[in-house]
């Protein structure tokens, strides 16, 4: 009877042994191990374009984080919020989304700087033959009853913020396809309008005073993210004469006139064109 209890004071003892030797030091190891996550670093609402500026990489613990959480900027940035996200959270695909899909949330993605207005596209013709989509930069040529065509200074780079077909509709261009929506009878039925983004009233003025005329979009760029910020710096300075940054033009930062700011290179503006744009 007392040899059996030795033994087993003999096991115990070598088990607590372990336990305090190897099991409690590979645990500790496995709760203090780091990995590093890409989070967000501000708030932002629903549908808005994720940019590296809003991203920060942290080093946190392994443990409970979610099986799904999407660590490569290259999968975050360009996409969109499918609802309100907060300063710490993390980023996995049920949250991000490649398109906005909602006219709120079209409209949640303007900057302070910015206001929106939709024209009308008469033509396959007018609107690219129903190619535009969401971000990419236009100029608007605008043709009066006398077949006179002209680009105006206050429209010669903006932004395309949604087309929408005539049942109210907003669309999404996919390649190889008119940029339509199907209806119930399966007929594509192209988009009705282009909604543009205007960074002045001035420009709203001269779109509403082209609107009774034929409307014509000129493509200029999709997916260059340096140029789109070049063009929308040069389309700021012809409104305003002044000289502003990127950041300022594209409504990330302040808008201040830069008063001694080095002259860079930017899109050169269009002349006015008295050709017949058929």
């Amino acid at each position: 009877m007392l040899k059996n209890r030795s033994l087993i004071g003999i096991i115990l003892i070598v088990a607590a042994i372990g336990l305090c030797f190897g099991i409690s030091p590979l645990f500790n190891s496995i709760l203090s191990s780091k990995t590093t996550i890409i989070r967000l670093k501000q708030d932002i609402p629903q549908g808005v374009q994720i940019t590296g500026s809003m991203l920060e990489a942290v080093e946190v613990g392994k443990m409970n984080l979610p099986a799904d959480m999407q660590n490569d900027p290259k999968q975050i940035i360009g996409k969109y919020t499918v609802s309100a996200m907060f300063a710490g959270d993390s980023f996995t695909d049920k949250k991000l989304s490649d398109a906005i899909d909602t006219s709120d949330s079209l409209l949640r993605q303007l900057k302070p700087n910015e206001t929106a207005m939709s024209v009308t596209v008469r033509s396959l013709a007018n609107g690219l033959s129903g190619k535009l989509q969401q971000g990419d930069i236009i100029q608007i040529v605008s043709v009066d009853e006398d077949d006179k065509a002209q680009i105006y200074e206050e429209l010669q780079f903006v932004e395309v913020l949604a087309t929408t077909s005539d049942t109210g509709s907003d669309d999404t261009y996919r390649d190889g396809e008119v940029n339509a929506n199907s209806d119930d009878d399966e007929e594509q039925s192209l988009y009705a309008t282009v909604t543009i983004i205007l960074q002045d009233r001035a420009q709203a003025l001269r779109l509403a005073e082209c609107e009774n005329t034929s409307l014509h979009a000129v493509f200029v760029t999709r997916g260059n993210e340096e140029l789109k910020a070049e063009c929308l710096k040069a389309q700021l300075e012809l409104l305003t004469g002044e000289t502003y940054s990127t950041a300022e033009a594209d409504g990330t930062s302040e808008a201040e006139p830069a008063a001694e700011a080095e002259t860079e290179e930017s899109p050169a503006a269009p002349a006015e064109s008295e050709e017949h744009n058929g």
